[in-house]
């Protein structure tokens, strides 16, 4: 077996699988990647480090998504992995469906259990757009689609949600903690959608305490409002952050808006034209507002003009 086929039969859809994972554990991959690193092959060994480095880069660009859904475990209960039922109890095609599953209620993620395979069957339940979260691309749900999976396992961003991303490539985890936001707002059909953030310090329980920050971002009528859902607290214990929204991306949503209004700033903003993801592969060109530098933390809205 040549190293490109290596490549594709094993690691990568065991590195794009398990990026997109709660737990990313690989404890034998290490081989498998020194095989492919000694393929003589540059052109070969170059697709495969891009291919990997951007499933990895997916990972961590999800973290924040992940952080909240194990707090809403921690508060609810709700696993952060579910059967595909447990978000459509109403179609009959998701009850045997055991291949596909959803990561909190906004991720849709195919599994590929073939191996060597080149394309996968995805079922994409409700009446709602769904989002390739890699290129932007709609899909309706209701149906399957034949898409390709040979590089990366699909995944789809359910249209109505607002996931937050951090986008900065950094080494780990903990180079991150101050790093700007980016929320990917997929519109329905009613051009409305929510979603929120959880974050604390990371290492410590003085969350216990009241020491984190919990925001809901709602999308309707053209408006974008931060609403903050942590309880007021007497505690000593507080947690602050120096992170502002760095890019607003709006999936399904017309362009047409050139400008943004901030509120309370009484601030402009540009909208303009760009790219879902800023490495790896491009699909559609989306609404974005850049740099609105508003802070995570805070109460705002983002009114599109």
């Amino acid at each position: 077996m040549n190293c490109y086929s290596l490549a594709i039969t094993y690691i990568l859809p065991v590195f794009s699988f398990y990026s997109i994972l709660p737990l990313f554990i690989l404890n034998y991959v290490q081989y498998l990647i020194s095989l492919v690193n000694g393929c003589s092959l540059n052109d070969c060994r170059e697709k495969n480090t891009r291919l990997i480095r951007e499933a990895i880069h997916v990972r961590y660009m999800l973290l924040p998504y992940f952080y909240t859904l194990f707090r809403e475990a921690n508060t609810t209960g709700l696993p952060v992995m579910r059967p595909l039922w447990m978000e459509f109890p109403s179609d009959e095609a998701t009850f045997s469906n055991d291949e596909a599953f959803m990561v909190g209620s906004s991720l849709l993620v195919q599994g590929i259990y073939t191996e060597g395979a080149k394309y996968a069957s995805v079922y994409l339940p409700g009446k709602e757009l769904w989002y390739d979260i890699r290129t932007g691309d709609a899909y309706k749900g209701g149906k399957t689609h034949k898409l390709e999976a040979a590089e990366s396992v699909p995944a789809f961003q359910r249209a109505g949600t607002i996931i937050p991303r951090k986008d900065r490539l950094r080494r780990s985890s903990t180079q991150m903690v101050n790093d700007p936001y980016t929320l990917v707002i997929a519109v329905n059909s009613s051009q409305a959608a929510e979603g929120e953030l959880y974050m604390d310090d990371g290492k410590s329980f003085e969350f216990l305490q009241g020491a984190y920050i919990h925001r809901r971002f709602v999308f309707a009528n053209g408006k974008l409002t931060s609403i903050n859902l942590a309880p007021s607290s007497s505690s000593k214990s507080q947690f602050s952050s120096k992170s502002v929204v760095e890019r607003i991306i709006l999936l399904g949503y017309a362009p047409g808006p050139k400008n943004a209004q901030i509120e309370p700033a009484n601030q402009k903003v540009e909208v303009e034209l760009g790219q879902l993801m800023l490495e790896g592969r491009h699909g559609s060109s989306v609404v974005t507002i850049r740099k609105p530098a508003v802070q995570v933390s805070d109460d705002w809205t983002i009114r599109l003009l």
